[in-house]
């Protein structure tokens, strides 16, 4: 069963223009009775970054000790997309983090002006 918070792997081609591509980490962001009844999840990709880059008011800096990843990252909610569950490979781990979790979901009210 596939939960709010949870990493996975995921493959997001085919995509077009500035789409993020590739094989990648993405984080699952809708909510539980959404990803366990209909075949969508709703997700962040993620990226990792380098210390000298910027991260944009759009973008959550997730330390490897949060996001469990093996570099420090960032989650891209201006490439936040729905996808299908077949796409995600398997799980990463878990950001269980409520403070992590809380910016989260204040940039995600700010992006969309909620």
């Amino acid at each position: 069963m596939i939960n709010k918070w949870e990493i996975y792997h995921c493959d997001l081609n085919p995509t077009l223009g500035s789409e993020q591509k590739g094989a990648r980490p993405v984080l699952v962001v809708s909510n539980n009775l959404v990803n366990h009844n209909l075949p969508i999840v709703t997700i962040l990709p993620l990226s990792s970054i380098k210390g000298t880059e910027k991260i944009y008011p759009t973008e959550i800096f997730l330390p490897v000790n949060i996001s469990g990843l093996t570099k420090d990252s960032v989650a891209m909610v201006h490439q936040i997309r729905t996808i299908s569950k077949s796409r995600l490979r398997n799980k990463i781990s878990t950001i269980t983090d409520i403070s992590y979790q809380e910016k989260i979901k204040e940039t995600i009210r700010n992006y969309f002006e909620l």
